[in-house]
């Protein structure tokens, strides 16, 4: 893992620099990102409408954004290249003051808006991304702002969020703090014990068979790279 950073690191051959984005109260600055796919083959995550497991939605997601991020020259490295079955503290551990940390996953319902006898979860319920921060996190302020960022150029892009992780019920309940798709999750433990700011992305709601159709059309999936990359180069200050 040390030697991915290494290499991206020669590459962009300086320290990258950040600048303050408009109407921001300080400038941000990193030198690489931390990409992480969540779950692993043990603890798979959601399982889609098709049957297949999050997992793997998530190891596709983050190789195309790494190979995006290495055509912009922006260093990152993987939280867990070899699909171990790595623990939640240990994504974690390459982050601190010059990283950022980016968890990738890809989302479900809860149990009552699955639709009736049907083996996996199928639901038309809900739909679109979002995009989770914590307070507990020392970087509180600069995670929020760099989620807002993204989000809204993911509303530029034509995308929709996902609005039910605000509803009032039992595991849900979250408090929308953008109303671009940004909800605010304390207990989630990436996103609290990172020594970075951190954000974790819900890329599509693959329990809903059209939106697991998008999370595997290539081209959907780049359209929604493409505004992550777009805020970390132009908004972020990732220079080359």
């Amino acid at each position: 893992m040390k030697s991915i950073i290494t290499k991206f690191l020669s590459v962009a051959s300086a320290a990258v620099i950040g600048c303050s984005a408009p109407g921001s109260a300080a400038a941000v600055s990193f030198d690489y990102v931390v990409l992480d796919p969540g779950h692993t083959p043990r603890t798979p995550g959601a399982i889609s409408a098709g049957n297949a497991p999050e997992h793997g939605f998530n190891n596709v997601f983050v190789r195309e954004l790494a190979q995006a991020l290495e055509l912009e020259q922006i260093p990152y490295l993987i939280s867990n290249v070899k699909n171990a079955e790595l623990s939640l503290t240990d994504r974690v551990k390459n982050t601190g003051k010059r990283a950022l940390f980016i968890s990738i996953h890809h989302d479900s319902v809860q149990p009552q808006y699955c639709n009736l006898n049907t083996s996996p979860c199928r639901t038309d319920y809900a739909s679109g991304y979002s995009l989770f921060v914590s307070k507990v996190n020392r970087n509180f302020r600069i995670s929020k702002e760099i989620a807002s960022k993204i989000a809204r150029a993911l509303r530029q892009s034509g995308l929709s969020p996902s609005v039910h992780h605000g509803e009032k019920i039992p595991n849900e309940s979250k408090i929308l703090l953008d109303h671009n798709g940004v909800y605010q999750y304390d207990n989630l433990v990436v996103l609290k014990n990172a020594s970075s700011p951190a954000i974790l992305i819900e890329v599509a709601v693959i329990t809903n068979p059209q939106d697991e159709l998008l999370a595997r059309n290539p081209r959907h999936r780049a359209k929604i790279i493409k505004a992550i990359v777009k805020t970390l180069r132009e908004y972020i200050g990732f220079e080359r």
